[in-house]
């Protein structure tokens, strides 16, 4: 959905009522990123921050996660951050490009809560301008660090995307980095910078 001014309280409520009757995501391969693997027709993307290190690193970046404090940026805003961590859970985001704005939906598909490694991985529904899931993750490693991780697949779902692919994929780099600096902000305070040790891509979707 695209709009020239955010939307009003009542439309978001409406847009959300209508993606929860959704019963199905807008692709088939459903928890693919939960393996870190990339079905075939879809390019792939990998981003990872260094949050800090040790446990209490580890328990602050979860608890940001939980939170939905990673959707605390300037281009991407969840609409209903009192949405529950858990499978099912249907966000509403609202991203601001070019002028415009666009409200759009993805669904939790799973979590991931073991005692090192917490997050979730979300996919599209109807009307997202891409086809794909994406992971969130916070790792304690056993070096010690502490990580945040974007991992994802996407594929052009509707024709404007696939004409604007090159400048979207722009807006995607943008978006990976904003995610991360939320991250970072949220357990090492606001002054905090981000650090990508690997250089990675960004992540596809928002």
């Amino acid at each position: 959905m695209f709009l020239l001014r955010p939307p009003t309280p009542a439309q978001t409520e409406q847009f959300l009522t209508a993606q929860r009757a959704l019963k199905a995501t807008s692709y088939g391969e459903l928890c693919a990123t939960r393996e870190g693997q990339c079905p075939v027709g879809y390019l792939s993307d990998q981003h990872r921050f260094v949050l800090g290190a040790g446990e209490a690193c580890f328990r602050r970046a979860v608890a940001a996660l939980r939170s939905w404090q990673v959707f605390e940026t300037p281009w991407v805003t969840l609409l209903n951050p009192d949405a529950p961590f858990e499978v099912g859970a249907t966000l509403a985001l609202l991203v601001r490009h070019l002028g415009f704005y666009s409200l759009i939906g993805n669904r939790v598909v799973y979590l991931l809560e073991d005692e090192r490694r917490v997050g979730f991985g979300y996919g599209t529904l109807e009307g997202h301008a891409f086809a794909g899931e994406e992971r969130f993750v916070v790792e304690w490693l056993p070096t010690g660090e502490v990580v945040f991780e974007l991992f994802a697949f996407s594929r052009p779902a509707l024709p404007l995307a696939r004409v604007g692919q090159p400048v979207v994929r722009r807006f995607q780099a943008a978006g990976a980095a904003q995610y991360g600096a939320a991250m970072v902000r949220a357990v090492q305070g606001p002054e905090a910078s981000p650090h990508d040790p690997d250089g990675g891509s960004a992540s596809s979707m928002p």
